[in-house]
């Protein structure tokens, strides 16, 4: 469990948050949150999915980082295995948040537990005299930025729900060198349904802006092969 704290000068002036080129902390995470606006960049080196919430029914778009569950075959002790990453995994260990008596009040929180926060090594997150560093600063504009795109994807995700475009997905993986394998519990969106849409929905979609969210994500799909190419080396 995170053990998240709002951040304040008085408590944490000498804190200081070492960058980990390798995202450690995902390195259990088959999958993560990504936004409707990073799918052009997220689809030329992930497969880009939706999972199923079992308790809620809420669906989530996510980048699949492994075939496996606790899988993760883009994280390297040496660094990262792909060009961009999605901005979930660089936010770490900062989230922002806000109370249930003020939730438009945000507040930029701290994992204290993260291996990635010391008083010793790393980007100082407050000067001597308690003001902001530059670092902090983007750091809170990075979290701003992600958490104003939320209200869009799910647009995009309910969107997929209504118009009856997501479909569940099983993969059959034939690795080289080991036992075939099936991965359930993934949902992409149907081309075929796509294909269908009458002239009004297809209007709806493109007057939304969500037509080329749609094509990264079938685009994507080719991105399986070096999640198994990955597997095997």
């Amino acid at each position: 469990m995170a053990n998240l704290s709002p951040l304040n000068k008085s408590q944490h002036q000498a804190l200081k948050v070492k960058v980990d080129p390798s995202y450690a902390h995902s390195a259990n995470s088959h999958v993560t949150p990504i936004s409707v606006f990073e799918l052009p960049q997220v689809q030329a080196e992930y497969p880009i999915v939706f999972i199923k919430d079992a308790e809620t029914g809420r669906f989530h778009l996510v980048a699949l980082l492994g075939l496996k569950p606790q899988e993760n075959l883009f994280h390297k002790k040496e660094g990262w295995n792909a060009l961009y990453v999605p901005q979930h995994l660089t936010n770490f260990p900062f989230v922002l948040s806000s109370s249930v008596e003020q939730p438009n009040n945000f507040v930029v929180g701290i994992d204290l537990d993260s291996q990635t926060v010391s008083e010793s090594d790393g980007e100082a997150l407050f000067t001597d005299t308690g003001e902001q560093t530059k670092y902090l600063v983007k750091v809170t504009e990075n979290l701003a930025r992600a958490n104003s795109q939320l209200n869009a994807t799910q647009l995009f995700i309910n969107t997929m729900v209504d118009k009856s475009l997501l479909s569940s997905q099983s993969l059959t993986i034939k690795p080289i060198n080991a036992k075939e394998f099936t991965v359930t519990g993934l949902y992409s969106i149907d081309e075929e349904a796509f294909k269908d849409l009458n002239d009004a929905d297809y209007q709806e979609l493109k007057d939304k802006g969500f037509l080329a969210a749609i094509y990264s994500c079938l685009f994507s799909t080719q991105r399986i092969a070096k999640l198994i190419s990955l597997s095997e080396n």
